[in-house]
This record gives C-alpha cells, sequence and structure tokens, in this order.
C-alpha cells in the first residue's frame, strides 16, 4: 500500500499506508486524528491540513489535488507537486544599503562576496532544514522553564547530563501557545500525571529551527511523548529493584521484626508540610504517648537525594532510641514524586536498622522505596499503621488480662465446687471415721484391760513372793538398824551443849541467835543472850579484856 493522504470531501484527510510502527506514533502526534477500523485508514480533519502535510511529506506520502489547494489556501510553506513536496527557497533578505522603515541614512556598499548577518543566518537555516527536513524526538531534561507564565511563547533550555548529573550540553526550545495547551490537554486526559517543569526528563518531538533576526538556534517543540517519561521512571525505579534483589537487599529491611509498641517516631519529611502535619495530627488524635523525632529533608528537585541520605544517616546513629522510622511525602504528580527513585536511597532504606514505613504520595503512586519499606498509601495511613499496632497491642494486653481473669474465676469456681462436694462428704466420713476410731478405741481399751489384768496378776504374784522373802531380811534389818539408831542417839545427847549448861555452864548468842565464840565480836554495848540451864539472860558488854 502506498503512502498517500487524500480528501474524502466530507471535509476529513485520510491517510493510506502499510503498518508500520513508527508511523504510527507519527500520525498520532497530529492534531484531533482518529481511526476508521472499517476502512483501516487514519482521518483527520481538513482544518489541520498544514500539520498533516508538513509531518507526513517527509515521511514520503503523497497529496491529492485538493489536499495540496487546502494546504496552499492555508498558507503552507512548501511547495507541492503531485506525489511529493519541495521546500519554497528562503527569501533573499532586504539589502543591506536600502533605507528601511523610514531610515534615510546611507548604508555602506556590500561587496558580491561579502556576507550580510541576515545572509548568513539565512543559509544557516537552509542547511538546518536540509539536514533535519522533518520532526525530530528530542530528548532531555527541562531547565528554566516558568510554568505560571501566560504567554503565547514559552522559552527553556533541554539539558543533558552524565552519570554524575554533570551538565554536559544544552539547546534553547520554544513552546508555542498552540502545541502548549495540546500538550496540556493530552496531559490532563491522562490524568495528569505531571505538568512540564524543571528537572523532568522529557521527548518531545519538534523542529529544528535557526531563528533570522536573532541568529538564535532553537527547537520548536510540537508535540509531548507522555508515556516516555512515565515509562523512563517505571524503567530505572524496576532497574533499581533488580539490582537491589540480585544483592538479596530487597526484603531486607521487610525481614525485620516490627516492634509490638512502636511508640518512638523518627520523621523524615518536609518540616511544616502538609504530610508533617498529617501525621503529627494523626498521632495526637490517637491519645497514645508517642514520641516523634522529626529531620527536614527536601521531597522534590536533585536536593532530595543528599538531604534524605543525610537525614537517615541522622536517625542510623540513633538506632537505640527509636522503634520504627517514618518517610512521608504529600501528594504530586509522578514526576515529583519520581525523585525518590533514587538507588542511594533506596540501598540506605533496605539495610537500615529498624523498620522503614514509607508513605509517599497517594494510593496510585508508587516508588522505589515502596518495594523496600513497608509501604502505606498516604503519610497519614503510615501514622495510622503505626497506632493501630499500638493499638493492636494495648487490646491483647486487655484480652489476655481478661482472659486471666476468666481463667481465675472458672478455678475458683471449681474449687468452690469441688469444695462444697468435699464438705458435703465430710460429716459422713467424719462419722465413718468415728465410728471406726471408736471400735478401734474399744479394742484397745479390751486389749489394754486384759493386758493390764495379766500385769496386775503378775505383779501381785512378784510383790507375794518378794514379801515372803522380805519379811526375815527386814525382820534382821530392822533389828540391826534399831540397834544402830540408839547407839548414836546416845553419843549425841552426851555431846549436846545443853548437858554442858545442865552442869552451871552458859551459852552466850548475839541478838541473831549466833553462838559467841570470839570477844572481839562483842565490843562494848553489844547485846549478848545468855542461856542458862533454867531461863535465859540479856547481857550488855562493856567490851574484851586483855588475857
Amino acid at each position: 500500500m502506498s503512502r498517500r493522504v487524500t480528501s474524502d470531501g466530507t471535509g476529513s484527510l485520510q491517510i493510506h499506508f502499510a503498518f508500520d510502527r513508527r508511523l504510527v506514533d507519527v500520525v498520532k502526534s497530529l492534531p484531533s486524528r482518529r481511526w476508521n477500523p472499517e476502512q483501516k485508514t487514519w482521518r483527520v480533519p481538513e482544518t489541520h491540513v498544514v500539520a498533516v502535510v508538513e509531518v507526513l511529506h517527509a515521511e514520503g506520502f503523497g497529496f491529492c489535488e485538493v489536499t495540496q489547494r487546502l494546504y496552499r489556501e492555508r498558507g503552507g510553506a512548501l511547495a507541492l507537486v503531485e506525489g511529493g513536496v519541495t521546500p519554497i527557497p528562503t527569501a533573499e533578505p532586504a539589502r543591506a544599503d536600502e533605507p528601511r522603515n523610514g531610515d534615510a541614512r546611507p548604508r555602506p556598499a556590500v561587496a558580491a562576496s561579502d556576507f550580510t548577518v541576515s545572509k548568513l543566518n539565512g543559509q544557516v537555516r537552509a542547511a538546518l532544514e536540509a539536514a533535519f527536513p522533518a520532526s525530530i524526538w528530542l530528548v532531555g531534561e527541562v531547565c528554566g522553564y516558568n510554568r505560571a507564565a501566560h504567554k503565547s511563547i514559552v522559552g527553556f533550555e533541554l539539558v543533558e547530563r552524565d552519570a554524575l548529573g554533570k551538565e554536559i550540553a544544552q539547546v534553547k526550545a520554544t513552546l508555542f501557545e498552540s502545541a502548549r495547551a495540546e500538550i496540556e490537554r493530552r496531559l490532563a486526559a491522562a490524568g495528569d500525571p505531571f505538568q512540564i517543569e524543571d528537572e523532568i526528563q522529557i521527548r518531545v518531538r519538534g523542529r529544528v529551527e535557526l531563528y533570522v533576526p536573532w541568529g538564535s538556534y532553537r527547537f520548536l517543540i510540537e508535540d509531548l511523548d507522555v508515556g516516555y517519561t512515565l515509562g523512563e521512571a517505571a524503567r530505572r525505579r524496576e532497574e533499581i529493584c533488580r539490582r537491589l534483589a540480585e544483592e538479596g537487599l530487597l526484603d531486607r529491611n521487610r525481614s525485620l521484626p516490627f516492634p509490638a509498641l512502636p511508640l518512638r517516631v523518627g520523621l523524615v519529611t518536609s518540616l511544616g508540610s502538609d504530610a508533617y502535619n498529617d501525621v503529627l495530627g494523626t498521632f495526637r488524635e490517637s491519645g497514645f504517648a508517642f514520641r516523634v523525632v522529626a529531620h527536614g529533608v527536601r521531597v522534590q528537585g536533585r536536593q532530595t537525594e543528599p538531604s534524605v541520605l543525610n537525614a537517615l544517616d541522622y536517625f542510623r546513629a540513633r538506632a537505640a532510641e527509636l522503634d520504627v522510622l517514618l518517610i512521608c511525602r504529600g501528594g504530586g504528580s509522578r514526576t515529583d514524586l519520581a525523585w525518590f527513585d533514587s538507588e542511594p536511597i533506596a540501598r540506605a532504606v533496605a539495610t537500615f536498622p529498624l523498620p522503614v514505613v514509607v508513605g509517599i504520595g497517594h494510593e496510585r503512586d508508587i516508588s522505589a522505596l515502596d518495594f523496600v519499606g513497608f509501604r502505606e498509601k498516604t503519610p497519614t495511613a503510615a501514622a495510622a499503621m503505626l497506632v493501630q499496632r499500638v493499638s493492636d497491642a494495648r487490646d491483647e494486653v486487655e484480652s489476655s488480662l481478661l482472659s486471666i481473669l476468666d481463667q481465675g474465676r472458672r478455678v475458683l469456681r471449681s474449687a468452690s465446687s469441688d469444695l462444697t462436694r468435699r464438705a458435703a462428704r465430710v460429716p459422713r466420713s467424719a462419722s465413718l471415721l468415728i465410728a471406726r476410731r471408736a471400735g478401734q478405741l474399744q479394742e484397745a481399751v479390751r486389749q489394754l484391760r486384759q493386758g493390764a489384768r495379766r500385769d496386775l496378776d503378775a505383779a501381785s504374784h512378784r510383790v507375794d513372793e518378794m514379801a515372803s522373802l522380805l519379811g526375815p531380811r527386814s525382820s534382821r534389818r530392822l533389828a540391826l538398824e534399831s540397834e544402830r539408831l540408839e547407839s548414836r542417839e546416845r553419843r549425841l545427847r552426851l555431846l549436846d551443849p545443853r548437858r554442858v549448861v545442865e552442869r552451871g555452864y552458859a551459852i552466850l548468842r548475839t541478838t541473831e541467835g549466833a553462838v559467841l565464840t570470839d570477844a572481839a565480836r562483842a565490843p562494848q554495848g553489844t547485846t549478848l543472850i545468855a542461856e542458862l540451864k533454867r531461863g535465859v539472860l540479856r547481857l550488855r558488854s562493856d567490851g574484851s579484856e586483855e588475857t
């Protein structure tokens, strides 16, 4: 099938070509294009005939007469011939010696061999157009883009950087109002996954041009590849995860035991941001005693990586003072969140000694950190997860206490029932025991009586035997002891002092009744008692005398 553009007579241009993925992408860049599955052709409104011709002529498309006429009527800059196009020669600039805008000052003559500035710029422009006759796709990083500007033309730079992030080349880019509106419309239709802004990598289609009046070389942007920016971020994220998985680091942090009471929290986020306030607000509303140490970081732009790594180093040195670490960032475009798709940050999170909870963006957003940490949908959800952990731990303790109490009640009820049953058996058991003991006692008494009777009979027999033997012996013994007693009595009577008193002597005693044998013990004035044969005398001593 030949490549051809024809008018269908109903206000549309039909684009015919054999299937080619690259050509499909080129046609998809045309405004308001539609695929007709029945005729297997692409349709574009005739109002966009200029864009159709200028995009497809470099791809070898032929154009019908109606298409060529419409193109010329709408001010097309190419000289069309049947089956192709021919560039219109660049108009010669005004002679330098001719007055312009009423300027009557004479100009110096220019030699035929000399170039004027406009001639030079015009030939350079022609050379560029010859070198780049069709639109090209260009990849670069946006720099100096003023998203707030409401101008018909927006100028910025597309920058190329090396692996270390150093700028190695740049080109000026220009975005006209119509192209800008179409790009913004396509981004809105795709759900606004990102906006054109500084420091994002984009792939754009456009033309290389030199603006003759200024002599400036620039790239005129016509279209933006939305899928490239998103796909590049996804590719980079997948590459990071692949390398970490090969090193066994992808699940390392998530394999750490999660604390039952994560009350000591390290927070990595932008201080004062919505994410910061949402996390602290969730903790305050929980009523639990959370202790939060926050470290401020950049959450967008080239300073994101060094600032987050600095925060992780800070908390790594204080890991013993924390239970868990939170990395949070509020919502934004996918390119805003893509700054967290950093291999150094992912590696630092994977090897962090504490569980790391990641709450970046919204539910649909994914970063490399979500694959190495404990992922939650949002900063609020990350804080709520910790609150839920503490609440679960409290409920588990309360449940255990209630279980212990219930078990204690069951044990007490069981013990009480057992005690009641035993108490009911006590009287009967006691009666049986008493009856058994009484019988045993009666038997013991009977045996004791029998034994005592035998013992008494035996003792009585022995007493009788001893009595029969004791009679003669005791009589002799008594007679002998009686004689001894009488003899001793006679000796004592002879030794009795009273026998001496009866012969006219006296016994001197002190008033205490002690016998006085030493005159020194009765000094002058001492009262003495003299015991005579008949009567007692009270005497007073005049003291002792020399013998």
